[in-house]
């Protein structure tokens, strides 16, 4: 199995988007602590770049064995059927409102 196709350029710049919102909620100096790192680091970081490799990852996933078992999972879940509730006694009687 191997990869097919690149990411888009909107995928890209979603994921890049994405990135900087959630970065936006802490300062560098918090997020570079949280990553165990000098706060310079994460000023230089190329966020489009980041997330170019995002891209390319969810794309392999889609391609690779385990990427295919959590999609059946995912699908066989998402697509049972919800079981009816159950009928308590009573329950057949219409309910009825007039305005």
């Amino acid at each position: 199995m191997t990869l097919t196709s690149k990411p888009t350029e909107q995928e890209i710049n979603r994921a890049e988007t994405d990135l900087l919102m959630t970065l936006s909620l802490v300062t560098n100096r918090e997020f570079a602590r949280l990553v165990g790192c000098h706060e310079s680091k994460i000023s230089r970081t190329d966020w489009r770049y980041i997330a170019t490799v995002l891209c390319v990852a969810r794309k392999s996933l889609e391609f690779s064995h385990l990427g295919m078992l959590v999609q059946e999972v995912v699908k066989a879940v998402s697509t049972q059927k919800q079981k009816p509730l159950a009928a308590t006694k009573g329950s057949e009687q219409q309910i009825t409102i007039n305005f």
